[in-house]
């Protein structure tokens, strides 16, 4: 028989998944992995309490109260990269503009990587300061088939931009660009938004399932370009053809629960990234094209927000005081295939990364109509040391985060109210650059570089020269401020 509510409770569903719709193109995850959702941000995967449990962990739907809930997340980040001082000898003189070098046939050629003189280059900028991020969150939980199935949604939008990307070169080629190195796990990675939906549901008493998907996108750009002058490259015509496709990220967990007090979970979630891919097609007036072409074609790839493939372990017991009051505490231990990471030019590094293994800790007090919570988190680094041409800016992370949930009455209507705060300290780290690093840092000024209109050779040569931003090396730390407030009502 048909329940005669049914409609009314489909109805906050229906307007949830008409509001998300045109968000189709959300991205990957990194913000919600860093910052995590609820009363436990740092160990959700075995402690969640409400709709993060689609993302974190679904098989913990079928405990989760069912409701609607709408947050806001403000994120405040201090990075700081202090670059050391140059030594002036590894300056690029004027001269390489006129430096040709040996070929592998001894004969001169171009310079295989053509650097601008360091004077010509903008300042060496130190990445410091912090700003502000908000986010708006919005998540569901709704029991289908009672507790064998239930649905979990999960938004996390950022409120300025809802995709933020940016892309910089690892090495000696960002001197064309900022000319700086930056942290590469924060930045643009917290400014991209998240959307996932989960189910879950029990098979017996003590076991329950979960599976869900995150949307992602994959675009793609075609720009036909035109040059009526080469010589006036300000003046173009240009069309341009994109397609962006959704894609998905799966993830999968399940929980054990042998008793009413003890619970351990264990979940997997596939590696997701974002795509940009592009190609230009130029062509040029009174241009002879290679037999078979009718325009030179540039291509571009890059890839934003890549997570790893990430393996979870979890436990938690319960400590009942009374019939209204009890403790809960957990741990998480998740492991992170970080030696997969594609950077933003959608390369793989040259160090290949360190798997990652962090643990975090959750406990929370539960009492009538009110609960308490705490979270510390630990999470190491996977960037190796950067002793040579790469400049991939990162630290270990000890995070603590403290929530409280309470019971709230307006205007007759009864809700839960959340208010939680979280800080990240990224623990200082110094970075020197060495000579004998695997890939070292490139000598742009070849030694035996000669003077294309004289062949005399160039004193300024001798040794190294290089205007790779991160050379002779940095120091590093940073803070991550955030505080959250969400309510939440029953379905």
């Amino acid at each position: 028989m048909l329940d005669s509510r049914a409609p009314s409770r489909l109805l906050p569903i229906l307007l949830a998944a008409a509001l998300l719709a045109p968000l189709r193109g959300a991205n990957a995850n990194p913000a919600l992995e860093t910052l995590g959702v609820g009363l436990h941000p740092f160990s959700a995967r075995i402690m969640a309490t409400g709709a993060e449990a689609a993302y974190f962990s679904p098989a913990l739907l079928p405990f989760i109260d069912e409701g609607l809930s709408l947050g806001f997340l403000l994120l405040s980040d201090d990075l700081d990269t202090t670059l050391m001082r140059r030594d002036p000898s590894a300056d690029i003189s004027a001269n390489v503009y006129k430096a040709w070098e040996r070929g592998e046939d001894g004969t001169l050629v171009p310079l295989g990587f053509r650097p601008i003189p360091t004077a010509n280059l903008g300042d060496r900028g130190n990445e410091d300061g912090g700003g502000l991020r908000s986010y708006l969150t919005v998540g569901i939980a709704k029991r289908l088939l009672g507790q064998r199935l239930v649905l979990g949604l999960l938004a996390m939008l950022p409120t300025s931009t809802f995709q933020e990307q940016s892309a910089h070169f690892p090495d000696e080629r960002e001197q064309f660009f900022s000319n700086s190195v930056s942290h590469e796990l924060y930045g643009d990675r917290l400014g991209m938004m998240t959307i996932v939906v989960g189910l879950g549901g029990t098979v017996t008493d003590w076991l329950s399932w979960g599976a869900g998907l995150t949307l992602g996108l994959s675009t793609s750009t075609v720009n036909p370009v035109y040059v009526p002058d080469a010589g006036d490259q300000s003046q173009i015509l240009i069309t341009t053809d994109t397609a962006v496709d959704t894609t998905f990220s799966p993830h999968l967990s399940v929980a054990v629960s042998p008793s009413d007090t003890i619970r351990f979970t264990a979940s997997f979630h596939a590696t997701s990234k974002s795509e940009t891919s592009g190609t230009n097609r130029l062509k040029f007036w009174n241009y002879d094209y290679p037999e078979g072409e009718d325009a030179v074609t540039q291509t571009f790839k890059f890839t934003n927000g890549y997570d790893p493939m990430t393996l979870a372990l979890g436990a938690s017991i319960a400590f009942p005081v009374d019939d209204k009051r009890a403790w809960r505490f957990g741990t998480e231990v998740r492991w992170r295939q970080w030696s997969g990471y594609v950077d933003r030019i959608s390369k793989r590094p040259d160090v290949e990364w360190n798997d990652t293994l962090s643990v975090a800790l959750g406990s929370r007090y539960e009492t009538s109509g009110a609960a308490f919570s705490l979270d510390v988190g630990w999470t190491p680094s996977p960037v190796p040391d950067q002793a040579g041409a790469e400049n991939y800016v990162d630290e270990d992370r000890l995070g603590i985060a403290a929530g409280l949930e309470a019971d709230i009455d307006i205007l007759g209507t009864k809700l839960k109210g959340q208010i939680g705060m979280q800080v990240h300290r990224l623990m200082e780290r110094e970075t020197n650059k060495r000579t004998d690093a695997a890939f070292p840092v490139r000598d742009e000024f070849p030694d035996d570089a000669q003077d294309i209109l004289t062949g005399q050779g160039f004193a300024e040569a001798a040794g190294l020269q290089t205007n790779n931003p991160g050379w002779p090396g940095w120091t590093s730390s940073g803070w991550i401020l955030g505080a959250g407030v969400s309510l939440k009502v029953g379905l």
